[in-house]
């Protein structure tokens, strides 16, 4: 039985995961503690934890025996980060502006912007920036 981990989109679901716990803590720590407003809240961590991951991805979500930092990737990735946060931003900043989020709507709200950003950031790591 070969090891689930051998697969890209395993190791890409795995990642994401990671990513999305640290994303959602550091959302709404600045919501709740920097009082900001979610869609801002979530903007600043999408973008931070983002950008940590571009490393993650390389050197082991599609790493390849040429694994290696590259500023083609990495600008790649940056390029990825702005059409999924804006999409992102974009979702929760449109739910927000039709009702203030209190409560379990914070997390609906992040979920819907997640939803949307996580599926268009797939697709656009996966079939341009670390592809083989």
């Amino acid at each position: 039985m070969r090891n689930p981990l051998e697969h890209a989109s395993i190791r890409y679901l795995a990642a994401s995961f990671a990513a999305l716990g640290l994303d959602y803590g550091l959302t709404l720590a600045l919501f709740q503690l920097a009082v900001m407003n979610l869609t801002l809240a979530a903007g600043i961590s999408f973008f931070a934890v983002g950008l940590a991951f571009y490393f993650v991805h390389e050197f082991w979500t599609f790493r390849d025996e040429g694994s290696a930092f590259s500023l083609k990737r990495m600008g790649g990735n940056l390029a990825v980060l702005v059409a999924a946060g804006a999409v992102r931003v974009g979702v929760i900043g449109l739910l927000e502006a039709l009702a203030a989020p209190e409560g379990i709507w914070v997390s609906l709200y992040f979920a819907a912007g997640v939803a949307c950003s996580f599926s268009t950031s797939y697709a656009f790591n996966r079939f341009f920036v670390f592809r083989s």
